[in-house]
């Protein structure tokens, strides 16, 4: 079992890796079984499951959000409404 932050570096180099609550499966990164990140192209798209993002889920989703949103540009860091119109996160 790998940490949190053991895991985010995995999803960095699209390795697969597990812990707790977080994974890092293939292109996506997932608190329990809700996907928080996916590679796109050559770049990450995180969803914005935080209480700021109005989409909370819960503090330990919002946790897991944090810790990959400190190793990206945070121009991509996507509101949930406007993935899931385009069709990134399906419903």
């Amino acid at each position: 079992m790998s940490t949190n932050k053991q895991v985010i570096e995995s999803f960095l180099n699209m390795e697969q890796s597990n812990s707790s609550n977080l994974s890092a499966r293939g292109a996506s990164l997932f608190s329990y079984n809700l996907e928080i990140a996916r590679w796109v192209g050559n770049k990450i798209i995180v969803f914005d499951y935080t209480k700021g993002g109005d989409y909370f889920q819960s503090m330990t989703t919002s946790q897991h959000v944090g810790l990959i949103k400190k190793e990206i540009n945070l121009n991509n860091v996507m509101p949930v409404p406007f993935a899931t119109k385009i069709g990134l996160i399906r419903q």
